[in-house]
């Protein structure tokens, strides 16, 4: 593997990263304060997550196993925050009904 295509790959992992983390806090920000444009606006970072897996899966560098799970755990990561935004309020009106 050439220098070029780590740095490549470094790049991509830090957009899937950074734009996934940043897809989390603006859908529960949208949530928490009951404003659906910022929820819209978070997708954006969904679609720079889902890039940046594709600028690492695309490129022959990667065995297929590496491929793989960085497709499962990109398309997976899309519904976690949602998943997580129903747990963390399915557990506040638990606790409220106390």
């Amino acid at each position: 593997m050439t220098s070029e295509a780590v740095r490549d790959l470094m790049l991509y992992g830090m957009l899937m990263v950074s734009a996934a983390g940043f897809y989390a806090m603006f859908y529960a920000l949208g949530r928490m304060l009951e404003r659906p444009s910022i929820v819209t606006f978070s997708y954006f970072f969904a679609a720079l997550q889902a890039l940046g897996a594709l600028g690492m899966i695309l490129p022959p560098y990667l065995d297929p196993f590496w491929k793989y799970l960085i497709a499962f755990s990109s398309a997976v990561y899309l519904f976690i925050p949602q998943g997580m935004w129903w747990v963390v309020t399915t557990f506040h009106e638990k606790e409220h009904a106390h």
